[in-house]
């Protein structure tokens, strides 16, 4: 990260933390389970549009963030988020670019933030993970620290444009290394046992694995 890039990540972050703590009582816990140093995937629930900046707020580390390509496509918006950490990803299919750009960055150390699920969702069940986090794990050879976040439906809701107070809490779990032989099926179990962690965080259920298992074979 350039200079420049460094101080102004510091100022947002300062200044978004001192509004989180102030006026939304952010909590966090278990923050002291984030390493010091070296690359690490940060795997959170995504349930509305401002996580990252609540992401950023509860650790003392800059984060990392891939962000859906739409972002990109205002040049001054752009400007600002690749400023603050985020570069795109194309959704919907692999994006080997972004892969690479990941795994580059959590080989020198940075933190990453994955959003297993894919996207936002807004309802209480979970939805499968995709396999995004488990092929960084293997490849960067980093841990995954699962994190649940609550409130942030309410800090922002839908259709709303100004976020407007809400109690925010920020929830860490342990550690967790891939230890797989990188086959699917292996990459499918590390996944899936990220959102066990998730969902054991966040108290949200798991859709049934086997069901979606069936499903997708008998397409």
């Amino acid at each position: 990260m350039s200079d420049r890039m460094n101080a102004l990540y510091w100022l947002g972050w300062y200044l978004c933390r001192f509004l989180a703590f102030r006026f939304c009582k952010l909590k966090v816990e278990g923050a002291e389970r984030m390493p010091k140093e070296g690359g690490v995937i940060i795997a959170s629930t995504h349930t509305a549009t401002l996580d990252p900046v609540i992401l950023g707020c509860a650790f003392p580390r800059p984060l990392t963030f891939m962000a859906k390509e739409e972002l990109f496509r205002f040049p001054p918006f752009a400007a600002l988020i690749r400023t603050l950490g985020a570069f795109p990803v194309k959704r919907g299919e692999p994006d080997r670019r972004a892969l690479r750009k990941a795994v580059s960055l959590l080989r020198q150390g940075r933190c990453l933030v994955i959003f297993p699920e894919g996207t936002r969702n807004p309802n209480w069940q979970l939805r499968q993970p995709e396999l995004g986090v488990a092929l960084l794990a293997a490849w960067a050879k980093v841990p995954v620290l699962p994190v649940a976040i609550f409130g942030s439906e309410l800090l922002m809701p839908k259709g709303k444009f100004f976020p407007r107070p809400a109690p925010l809490k920020v929830k860490v779990g342990e550690l967790l290394w891939f230890e797989g032989d990188g086959r699917r099926e292996s990459l499918e179990a590390f996944a899936w046992q990220v959102m066990e962690a998730i969902s054991d965080l966040s108290g949200r259920p798991l859709p049934q694995r086997e069901k979606l298992i069936a499903a997708g074979r008998s397409k």
